[in-house]
């Protein structure tokens, strides 16, 4: 099985997306990189978007906790397959100018912290006792039917499967771009 790194596609091409700012200091912005349930999120968390500097409305949205947010389009896409491995938390996101919300969104607490970076097929450094890796290698057997996860290594990126990556392009989801991971 392939698998990819799930990224924002940013850039040039994508200058005029929308980008998401929490309308309340976020208290723990690590919450959602540790793996587990969270029971006490805040169900009128409100995130804004201020259409003067963007105004492209993408299914995944660029926000500055560097959260992975889908849309509610997103998640019909994804549905059964990657129902088992996540945590919906619902969210607003709304114009900043107008109050009015741009779409359904929801941030994607992703539960599967594997232990499957394959070092071998990696290209990593080291910053003092800190691995740093640049190309991701990936144990497949150690993945097993996980659809979305991250790695214990490297608690910040998501990674998903191939059958996720071609229903993403697909059907044209907008916001985000994937890497080819190196399979061992």
């Amino acid at each position: 099985m392939q698998y990819y790194k799930m990224v924002s596609d940013g850039g040039p091409k994508r200058q005029n997306d929308v980008v998401a700012k929490p309308r309340t200091k976020v208290k723990d912005e690590y919450i959602l990189f540790e793996g587990t349930a969270i029971n006490n999120w805040n169900n009128d968390m409100t995130f804004e978007c201020d259409f003067k500097e963007g105004y492209v409305v993408t299914e995944y949205l660029c926000n500055v906790c560097g959260w992975d947010i889908f849309s509610e389009k997103a998640i019909r896409l994804f549905g059964d397959l990657i129902s088992n491995d996540i945590q919906l938390l619902p969210i607003k996101v709304i114009n900043k100018d107008t109050g009015r919300e741009i779409d359904k969104y929801f941030v994607v607490n992703i539960i599967p912290f594997l232990d499957a970076l394959d070092l071998e097929n990696s290209v990593y450094d080291y910053c003092g006792d800190d691995l740093s890796v640049i190309k991701y290698g990936i144990k497949e057997e150690k993945v097993g039917r996980h659809h979305i996860f991250r790695l214990k290594d490297s608690q910040f990126s998501a990674f998903v499967s191939e059958e996720f990556y071609k229903i993403a392009k697909k059907n044209k989801m907008v916001g985000c771009d994937f890497l080819k991971v190196k399979t061992g």
